[in-house]
């Protein structure tokens, strides 16, 4: 299964990219998708634990952690935008 991660704002700045693509054997939940994100890197931990970035997959904002994320879905990382 692959996703797509792309990166916003900061988060694109400090990884220096603009997104990323994962393979997993299986189809994931995002919580868990968090862990192994965490586990390859931990610049993911302090993007999870920052309470003002916003999470989207297919473009839908994730309330739910335990939502399922299929083959060939996208997941954004979005923190606040400032500027004039």
């Amino acid at each position: 299964m692959k996703i797509t991660v792309k990166y916003f704002s900061w988060v694109r700045v400090k990884i220096q990219k603009s997104h990323d693509h994962f393979e997993f054997p299986d189809i994931i939940t995002f919580s868990k998708l968090k862990k192994e994100l965490i586990n390859k890197n931990s610049f993911y931990d302090e993007i999870f634990k920052d309470s003002s970035v916003k999470f989207f997959l297919n473009l839908k904002e994730i309330a739910d952690e335990n939502i399922l994320i299929n083959d060939g879905d996208e997941i954004a990382l979005l923190p606040p935008v400032t500027g004039g």
